[in-house]
């Protein structure tokens, strides 16, 4: 149901695309499923309509102002890339349903990784690109900037994906204490809980045109 109103709002073209609650619906049982709204093989009335348009509202993905709807920018966002979307969802899984992070090896599931890591041998100093310190290769892992799992084909062999990160940092990282915003380091609010020392600020010397698509995913989805 949410998808269809999101994708209602590609047919209106007001200046200010917006729209009453009354199109939307209209829009969603014309185009999705014939002349009746139908979720899950019920039928769904504008009450229930109206509850999931509330919820997105809430979640500041739709906009309400004069007794019209419009998409915000987390909106339009989504209403671009559905991919975007649905990685959300796919992490969200990922994460309450993978609890015990079981490990792979990579001769079964990473056929690229070793190609990954020897192009970061070969071409970065043995250094954690986020807390600087420079470690034995032992300590330094091979880390997807953007999670793997999310990845087509094309972006798991590219070689601006991975950097080099030690397991503490790596750690962190994926579970979205820390993140990269136009080559600073930005640093969780919750990681002022815990002995760690981190500054908001410091400037992330790998970052380049190349990976910047994938550190501005991982800090506005992670």
């Amino acid at each position: 149901m949410n998808d269809h109103i999101i994708n209602s709002f590609v047919i209106h073209t007001n200046p200010f695309n917006l729209q009453t609650i009354h199109q939307i619906y209209e829009y969603i049982k014309t185009h999705y499923v014939g002349f009746t709204v139908q979720h899950h093989n019920k039928l769904v009335l504008l009450s229930n309509f109206k509850h999931d348009l509330n919820d997105m509202i809430k979640n500041k993905i739709i906009s309400f102002d004069n007794d019209l709807y419009g998409l915000t920018d987390k909106g339009n966002l989504i209403l671009k890339d559905h991919k975007y979307y649905y990685g959300i969802i796919i992490i969200n899984f990922f994460r309450r349903y993978c609890i015990n992070r079981k490990k792979y090896s990579l001769k079964e599931i990473r056929k690229e990784q070793q190609k990954l890591r020897n192009y970061l041998l070969e071409n970065r100093p043995s250094i954690c690109v986020v807390c600087d310190k420079k470690l034995p290769l032992c300590l330094l892992e091979t880390a997807h900037i953007k999670p793997r799992c999310l990845l087509n084909y094309s972006e798991k062999i590219d070689f601006n994906i991975v950097e080099l990160m030690c397991r503490f940092c790596h750690n962190l990282y994926d579970n979205g204490f820390l993140g990269v915003n136009n080559g600073l380091l930005s640093v969780s609010p919750k990681i002022s809980l815990y002995d760690l020392n981190y500054s908001t600020g410091k400037s992330i010397v790998c970052y380049n045109n190349d990976n910047k698509i994938y550190f501005d995913f991982h800090y506005t989805y992670i």
